[in-house]
Formats: structure tokens, C-alpha cells, sequence
């Protein structure tokens, strides 16, 4: 009898140990209430997932003009980077490049200035994509505005100031300003901090109303957020109003109950990350394929921001998003 009980119980044991060998975790995505601010969502992604993540998902770069070199890196020094930029990625504890970082920095490095939109999951690298491009471009010894970056949000564009100033800690003369609210400065002031981030309306007051800014003089204008930016009515129409103040005058034509810059000539490249895919067609919305268990999903496209650099004006842009 003993002997039975004794057997019983291993098989019970043995029936367990099977059972927790074949648990998996999954990973809950958490999809935000319909009425939950998108921009809130974007910040709480970006401090969950604070370092990169490892995907097998493959990068996709669209674009097309056949005739234009695209290529990608496989390590930072491939990149030419100055040493003080290379040594601070390298302290960030980046030993290479991800995968959308590897399409995307040659390009947002490339001269002339190309236009770029990225879009990948949240910790997957568009921050410091983007951030590492701007650095790049700064002159030190020009003591204004040479890179400017919107966020959606007083929270965003801390976290985005928080990258620029690790990435750059090896760079002592660069300095980095904030225009969000609270921080007031006296009006007919010329700020001579290299790289701004801010919010739409602070930025827009700082470059219209008070001139601490001169538009004309800013080489690397980044929409963070881009897809929450373009969906939000205020920020849509500052951000529009930012980018043709560095921009030289061209016609904008209204849509249907809109009023959208033209839309550019969409040779201008997408890296995408994943199963999103961009509609290269002419065309004042971007429309994307159905995701796996998800909608299509109609956007006004951030191309609508107007022309790109390369035929219109000395900026580069980069408008990464996130799906």
C-alpha cells in the first residue's frame, strides 16, 4: 500500500515537472483606453522599455529612387563619428548599432541632408538615432541654435534632454536649452545653447513671438513622436509653422476641412521596423498595413510637413514614430 501511495505520488510529481516545462511567459501588451493621451503612453513605452530590446524582426527600407545609395553599418566606427561622440555611445553601453539604427544613421548622417521617417517599437534606438545625428552636426564654436527637437510633451522632451546629455557628456562645449513651460527668459534674448528641445507652442513662441531662436539657422529639425504630433490638431499646425519658418516660401494647399503643407516629392526615405509598412504614393495621408491582430490605420502623413531639405532648404529632418 505504501509502495502504490509512493508511486502515485511520482507520478504526480512527474506530471507537474512536465507541466512547468512547457509554461511560457508571454508578454502583456497593455493597450492604452481610448481615451488615454497617446503622448503619456509614448513616455510610460520609453521608461518601461529604457534599453533595447532583442527582435528578429527584419528592417525595411523603402524608397523610391532606385538610383540613391542606401547602406547600413554594422558597427559605430564605420560611421566616422567625432571621438568624443564615439566615446559617449560607447558609455551608454551601445556596442553596436541595432537594426534600425544600422539603416537609419547613415542616412540621417548622410551629406547632403537627407529626410528620414523611422518608426520601430518603443527601445528598439530612434531616440539616440536621432540625438547621435544632432550632436553630430553641432559646431561648437557657432554659439546658437543648430538642432531642434519637438516633443509632444513637457515629460518627452526631459526624457529625450536626459539622452542628449549622457550621449554628450564627452563633449564639454555643448550646451542644451529647453523651451517648455516654466522656463521664462527675457524677451529680445539671443540663446546660445546649440541644441533646443521643446514643446510646440514654447518653441513656436520662442521663434515667432520672441525671437530667441533664428529658424533659418537650424541644420537638424527632428519631429519626436511624430505619428501623436500629426494626429493632434494644435501640435500638427505649431509644428507645420516651425518648419517653414527655417524653410524658403512655397505654396501650401488646403484639403478637404485641412490645411496641410504640399506634399513633398516622396523620394525622401522610411526605414520602418517590423510589419509597419509606409504607402510611398502621392498623397496627403500615410496608410499602413494591418498589423498582426491590429487595423489599418489612416494618419495624416508627416511628409505633409512639407518638402525635404535636399530641394528646398539646409535643414535634415527626422521624424521617428512609433507603432
Amino acid at each position: 500500500m505504501a509502495t502504490d501511495s509512493w508511486a502515485l505520488a511520482v507520478d504526480e510529481q512527474e506530471a507537474a515537472a512536465e507541466s512547468l516545462s512547457n509554461l511560457h511567459l508571454k508578454e502583456e501588451k497593455i493597450k492604452p483606453d481610448a481615451n488615454e493621451d497617446r503622448a503619456a503612453q509614448s513616455l510610460l513605452n520609453k521608461l518601461i522599455r529604457s534599453n533595447l530590446v532583442d527582435n528578429t524582426n527584419q528592417v525595411e527600407v523603402l524608397q523610391r529612387d532606385p538610383n540613391s545609395p542606401l547602406y547600413s553599418v554594422k558597427s559605430f566606427e564605420e560611421l566616422r563619428l567625432k571621438p568624443q561622440l564615439l566615446q559617449g555611445v560607447y558609455a551608454m553601453g551601445f556596442n553596436r548599432p541595432s537594426k534600425i539604427q544600422e539603416n537609419a544613421l547613415p542616412l540621417m548622417l548622410a551629406e547632403p541632408p537627407q529626410n528620414l521617417i523611422a518608426q520601430s517599437q518603443s527601445g528598439t534606438g530612434k531616440t539616440a538615432a536621432f540625438v547621435l545625428a544632432m550632436l553630430s552636426q553641432v559646431e561648437p564654436a557657432n554659439r546658437y541654435p543648430q538642432c531642434l527637437c519637438l516633443s509632444p510633451t513637457y515629460e518627452l522632451a526631459l526624457q529625450t534632454g536626459k539622452v542628449i546629455e549622457q550621449m554628450g557628456k564627452f563633449y564639454p562645449e555643448l550646451k542644451l536649452a529647453y523651451a517648455v513651460r516654466g522656463n521664462k527668459l527675457e524677451r529680445g534674448q539671443k540663446i546660445s545653447e546649440h541644441i533646443v528641445i521643446g514643446t510646440p507652442g514654447t518653441v513656436l513662441d520662442w521663434c515667432a513671438k520672441l525671437k530667441f531662436i533664428d529658424p533659418k539657422k537650424i541644420k537638424v529639425f527632428v519631429l519626436d513622436e511624430a505619428d501623436v504630433m500629426i494626429a493632434t490638431q494644435g501640435h500638427q499646425d505649431q509644428s507645420i509653422r516651425i518648419q517653414s519658418m527655417g524653410q524658403k516660401p512655397r505654396p501650401f494647399k488646403p484639403g478637404q476641412g485641412e490645411t496641410l503643407a504640399r506634399v513633398p516629392d516622396p523620394n525622401s526615405p522610411g526605414v520602418l521596423f517590423g510589419n509597419l509598412h509606409i504607402a510611398g504614393k502621392e498623397g496627403d495621408v500615410t496608410r499602413t498595413k494591418a498589423s498582426r491582430g491590429g487595423p489599418r490605420r489612416t494618419y495624416p502623413s508627416p511628409r505633409s510637413l512639407g518638402p525635404g531639405p535636399l530641394r528646398e532648404g539646409p535643414w535634415r529632418g527626422a521624424l521617428p514614430g512609433t507603432h
